[in-house]
């Protein structure tokens, strides 16, 4: 096994890093390689000839390579036909009387600044991880997190 192959680099990749005379990484490489095919944020920074270009175009490569794999092989469209249920919303059902939500459940403004206000999202989560973003436009306290179905709207007064 090459040495690159260790970081998670497709067989075809690491045959073509050997053929170039590249026997093992630099640290940068070590470090980001596995990183960036993992799926993560990566920001590296190092001295000029450290490996950072390779670091960073290697795994970009995988993962165009194997984006084009599932495209050929219609994997892509199936995951976008199964994922094409509408986005999570903001419910403008499930919410606090003095809590406005637009219509399109993207945006949410308390209508009486003193109180704290709820909502729910369009739908729940099951199982998992998940994340999510949320941005504050206007001034004063807010509250972002999880709630169950039982929780109080009255977001984070519940035991």
């Amino acid at each position: 096994m090459a040495a690159f192959e260790e970081f998670g680099v497709l067989p075809e990749i690491a045959k073509a890093i050997d053929e170039m005379g590249w026997m093992l990484p630099t640290d940068i490489q070590a470090e980001g390689i596995p990183l960036v095919l993992g799926g993560g944020d990566v920001l590296m920074a190092a001295e000029t000839g450290s490996g950072k270009t390779a670091a960073f175009c290697l795994p970009i490569i995988q993962i165009v390579w194997e984006t084009l794999k599932d495209i050929q092989s219609g994997k892509l469209a199936k995951a976008a036909a199964e994922s094409s249920s509408p986005p999570w919303t903001m419910s403008v059902l499930d919410r606090g009387a003095a809590l406005a939500v637009t219509p399109d459940g993207l945006r949410v403004q308390s209508r009486e600044q003193k109180d704290w206000h709820g909502t729910r999202c369009t739908r729940g989560v099951k199982s998992g991880k998940w994340g999510f973003e949320a941005t504050v436009t206007d001034e004063g306290l807010c509250r972002v997190g999880w709630s169950t179905l039982e929780a109080n709207l009255d977001l984070g007064t519940d035991r």
